[in-house]
């Protein structure tokens, strides 16, 4: 299956907002999109606020964005995950 790199631009929110926005991403993709997997999500702080990097794997970037929409979660960039390299 596809793998897709999503940067997402948060802003100023409180951890409390985030950890409710990974949690209406868990029930979205449980409830309507159970072939969309949520590997990991890097969280940085940046200039305009927290920007999140997240790893999915879905059957096409459609189905990603669909996702985010459902969960009313940004999708600032999506990328198709071309190759991995690993120490």
């Amino acid at each position: 299956m596809p793998r897709f790199l999503i940067r997402r631009v948060l802003g100023d929110i409180t951890d409390e907002q985030l950890d409710a926005a990974a949690d209406a991403s868990t029930r979205v993709r449980e409830e309507r999109f159970p072939d969309v997997t949520w590997e990991q999500t890097q969280v940085v702080r940046t200039d305009d606020g927290f920007t999140a990097y997240c790893l999915y794997a879905a059957p096409s970037e459609q189905r990603i964005r669909a996702h985010a929409a459902a969960a009313g979660l940004p999708t600032d960039e999506v990328h198709e995950i071309e190759r991995e390299l690993a120490p």
